[in-house]
């Protein structure tokens, strides 16, 4: 007589509730945890390493676009920005609160996030009343504007900051608008 075997039940696999989102990745992060009313925005202005040892004039700094990063949630109280491919130029992320009232976010900037030349920018926790520059960033060598070790000097006129790296050859100025 041939025995049959049969297999035990196969066990319930708990269920999934909700979506589950990967982390996004991509050459700029700007990570928002905090109040969810802060709206932000980015815009880029064209900035090539052939001309960077050269400062912009006020006309090509005016030469800023907008540029739509992908939004996501994680969470109840964090949201992340992504630019997947990042140009040469500089980044300019802003933010400001959605209702007119002031809000109040902790930010961080992740550059190259997940390969080699990874590098992570604690921007701090900012009470954000109006529209406010977060960070600004060149690209591609990952610059922060207010990263004082990135720069030899700087120099200040009337209208105008302008900071340099002497080993470099790089010069970035910023116009006060």
């Amino acid at each position: 007589m041939e025995q049959r075997r049969t297999k035990p039940p196969a066990a319930k696999q708990p269920e999934n509730r909700g979506i589950v989102i990967a982390s996004m990745h991509g050459d700029l992060k700007m990570v928002i945890a905090g109040d969810s009313g802060i709206r932000l925005s980015v815009s880029f202005r064209h900035y090539p390493k052939s001309r960077r040892h050269k400062v912009q004039t006020r006309a090509e700094t005016r030469r800023e676009q907008s540029v739509a990063p992908v939004f996501a949630r994680r969470g109840e109280q964090i949201r992340e920005a992504v630019i997947e491919t990042a140009r040469e130029g500089i980044y300019v992320f802003s933010a400001e609160p959605e209702h007119g009232e002031a809000a109040r976010a902790s930010f961080t900037l992740k550059i190259y996030e997940a390969e080699t030349g990874e590098k992570v920018a604690a921007i701090g926790t900012r009470t954000i009343s109006g529209k406010t520059v977060v960070a600004k960033v060149l690209m591609p060598d990952a610059i922060l504007w207010d990263d004082a070790a990135a720069f030899t000097g700087s120099m200040e006129d009337s209208d105008s900051t302008t900071k340099f790296n002497a080993q470099t050859g790089l010069y970035w100025k910023e116009y006060d608008h």
